[in-house]
């Protein structure tokens, strides 16, 4: 029998206050959207295009490291110039994204039951707030911070500033997310963490590294 996303997050967070989502991957559905426009960049630089599944298993940040697998020459177009170049292409389709399954009924459910949650991304701000703002999603959540650069690096120092800003403590606050970078933002914050395998990272490489991890549907 199927469960629901609410019960698999109620069983995993096991009566915290306050949860730090993260956005893409995690409540925004796109990643065969960010297989796509990537796909149009790799094609521009007669570079081998990818699928899904390959994708889940490369994906990786720093994004950075990502580029470098997918075998882009940054003498040939700076590293800066491609991040920019994707976060516009994928801006000007998410308005056809949908939501995870089951994210906005999860995200009312828990803001009802008086739960504090904030989004914390590596999506640079203006970016993000446009995102939340579409889905009608500002209400649910106290804080949104996002990064202030397009080149999509690590969360970290956002992370300590939102924990402070919260003035939750540590030991009632988890961080949900679907990529091994969410979990050392978590390790580096000193707050729990549960993953999910429906995003931009495989199910495989997020048990090899967590055991609170839930499995896509």
């Amino acid at each position: 029998m199927r469960h629901h996303l609410i019960d698999d997050i109620h069983n995993a967070i096991s009566g915290k206050k306050h949860i730090i989502w993260d956005w893409n991957g995690t409540l925004l559905n796109d990643v065969d959207h960010a297989v796509s426009v990537m796909n149009s960049i790799l094609k521009e630089h007669d570079l081998a295009l990818i699928n899904k599944a390959l994708y889940r298993k490369i994906f990786d940040f720093p994004v950075l490291k990502y580029y470098e697998q997918l075998g882009f020459d940054f003498k040939k177009e700076s590293f800066e110039n491609l991040c920019h170049k994707f976060v516009d292409r994928f801006m000007s389709g998410f308005q056809q994204l949908p939501l995870i399954p089951e994210a906005k009924s999860v995200l009312t459910q828990l803001h009802k039951e008086g739960v504090s949650q904030s989004v914390l991304s590596a999506t640079d701000q203006p970016n993000l707030d446009s995102m939340i703002e579409h889905f009608e999603l500002k209400d649910v959540f106290k804080f949104v911070y996002g990064i202030d650069n397009k080149l999509a690096g690590s969360k970290i120092n956002r992370g300590h500033s939102l924990i402070q800003a919260s003035m939750i403590d540590k030991s009632h606050t988890v961080i949900i997310g679907d990529t091994l970078h969410d979990l050392e933002v978590a390790e580096a914050l000193g707050i729990d963490a549960v993953l999910i395998s429906h995003g931009h990272q495989c199910y495989s490489r997020l048990t090899a590294r967590h055991d609170k991890v839930i499995e896509a549907q």
